[in-house]
């Protein structure tokens, strides 16, 4: 079937999809300007309205993530409609380079924090900047099943208990125990 000059559908595919670059971004309600065209041309580039973005997950369990301005994206706009477009981001470039190139899961944020897990050697790792800090909310608890290595002091609010394996020096009110195989060997 043809189409006809009545129809809704546009005859030019490029006025469904479209290359961009986000030029403004609002946090509440969650919208993204978008900028596209050639600033060159005649008519030179044009500016969406305020449009939604493409989270990965919105409905039950939901993902966050705002774009940044500069950041390349894919316009689509369902009817040829600009004011109901959605940016659908990710695209990589010069400006904003893949942050890894393996087969590590990375998130890699402005601030140099990064956050990853490595599926040929199974590691997981969070690389903070200077300052920063973790906080880990479990009313249920949290345990951790394997060796731990601290490299730093140990503080706890209310006690703090081992099994019958502890050995070490620890310091409580001033005092240093000397603890061996879980028994206290000697107070100074």
């Amino acid at each position: 079937m043809m189409a006809h000059e009545d129809d809704d559908i546009p005859l030019d595919p490029s006025t469904l999809i479209r290359l961009g670059v986000i030029s403004a971004v609002t946090l509440s309600p969650p919208r993204c300007r978008v900028r596209f065209g050639d600033p060159d041309a005649d008519d030179g580039d044009i500016e969406s309205p305020p449009i939604r973005w493409l989270a990965l997950r919105a409905g039950a369990t939901r993902r966050w993530s705002a774009p940044t301005v500069g950041e390349e994206c894919v316009l689509l706009c369902p009817d040829g409609q600009i004011g109901n477009g959605v940016a659908l981001l990710g695209l990589n470039n010069d400006n904003h380079p893949a942050p890894a190139s393996t087969l590590a899961e990375l998130i890699a944020f402005a601030d140099g924090a990064i956050l990853s897990y490595d599926p040929e050697t199974h590691h997981l790792a969070a690389a903070l900047p200077e300052g920063g800090s973790v906080a880990i909310t479990a009313p249920g608890g949290v345990r951790i099943v394997g060796p731990l290595l601290v490299e730093g002091s140990v503080a706890a609010s209310q006690n703090l208990s081992s099994g019958t394996g502890a050995t070490g020096v620890f310091t409580a009110s001033g005092k240093t125990i000397h603890v061996v195989s879980g028994l206290i060997t000697n107070i100074n």
